[in-house]
């Protein structure tokens, strides 16, 4: 989840997560093609249909093609990263650009204090909804199985299935004030429930999250070799671009960071080869278009959002409280559009 943000950087898992949805494979081109499977023994093993040890299926399923297989990996590992991206940077993540308030939630939860969960602006449920419903639709995926990332997955949605109703019942609860007619009997009760499978569900995402990251980057890794070795140089110079954004975006965790001459010397590094790429992939979408080849129009867009990122970021550096934030959310539009590709 992207939240509106003053002049509070927001960064960390934002940023990260916006890192991770360039690691989604296009459907169509991973149909046509079988990139080699992520090796990582900790997350991303991806062991086909018949290995009856996973948490999948008990019984044995029917194998498929290698080429299937690679596909159905790509489809579930973006609906892992989809599922990160949703969850995003929430209010007690020390990303909130309400600081007073984010100290008062994460007291409030500790003191099982239920007046914390009355106002969906700061502290909502839908983060975690979101979530729960993206690890549905990765896990529906049974094809293949990614060790140590489908049986957190299936751990968090079990946990978070049981916190919904009570959250949403506090919601509702705060709402109507129902707190004045039993001088908060309920609401106390409540948090009895709430208060441990909250924090069991934070402790869960943070190792989850590790592994989807490790298996993001194999995979973008991969599919960067890949497009080399075919010469295609447009979806290179596109991923390319991305990693150089995200890597001006990574230096900077802080306004502070922005008052550093190493770190605005290394962004201005990585600017000036993002300037180049950005003419080379603007170069070969136009070649491509020439020779009547069908492009989908979105690497134009990404190209058109870092465009703009490149001009918020030479703001930042004059106004970082005024521009750091925008240069994120710059970031995050054109990882947006990348994923929209297809």
């Amino acid at each position: 989840m992207m939240k509106k943000v003053g002049k509070a950087l927001l960064f960390g898992t934002l940023v990260f997560n916006a890192s991770l949805l360039a690691g989604c494979d296009d459907k169509s081109e991973a149909s046509k093609t079988s990139p080699t499977a992520p090796t990582s023994q900790n997350s991303t093993s991806a062991k086909k249909s018949s290995a009856p040890e996973t948490n999948n299926s008990a019984a044995q399923k029917p194998t498929i093609s290698d080429e299937k297989a690679a596909y159905k990996l790509s489809e579930k590992v973006s609906y892992y990263v989809k599922a990160t991206n949703a969850y995003g940077g929430g209010v007690l993540d020390g990303t909130s650009s309400w600081p007073d308030k984010e100290k008062k939630v994460k007291a409030g939860i500790e003191k099982k204090d239920y007046r914390v969960i009355e106002s969906w602006l700061y502290f909502s449920s839908r983060p975690y909804s979101s979530l729960n419903n993206n690890l549905k639709k990765a896990l529906k995926i049974t094809e293949v199985n990614i060790d140590n990332i489908d049986s957190k997955a299936e751990a968090i949605v079990a946990s978070i299935d049981k916190l919904l109703p009570v959250w949403e019942e506090l919601e509702k609860y705060n709402k109507m004030k129902k707190y004045e007619d039993d001088d908060g009997a309920k609401g106390k009760a409540l948090m009895e429930i709430f208060t441990p499978g909250f924090n069991q569900i934070n402790e869960q995402y943070k190792a989850l999250e590790t592994e989807i990251r490790v298996a993001s980057e194999e995979m973008k890794q991969k599919r960067i070799e890949r497009y080399k070795q075919e010469g295609r140089l447009l979806e290179l110079y596109t991923e390319e671009s991305l990693e150089l954004a995200r890597s001006i975006v990574g230096q900077f965790s802080s306004l502070n960071d922005y008052k550093d001459k190493t770190r605005i010397e290394q962004a201005n590094k990585y600017l000036a080869e993002l300037e180049e790429k950005l003419e080379l992939q603007t170069a070969e979408y136009n070649k491509a278009k020439e020779e009547g080849k069908k492009i989908d129009s979105g690497y134009s867009r990404v190209n058109d959002r870092l465009v703009k990122f490149v001009g918020t970021y030479r703001d930042a550096r004059k106004k970082p409280g005024t521009y750091a934030n925008t240069l994120v959310k710059d970031f995050n539009s054109a990882i947006d559009t990348y994923n929209s590709i297809r």
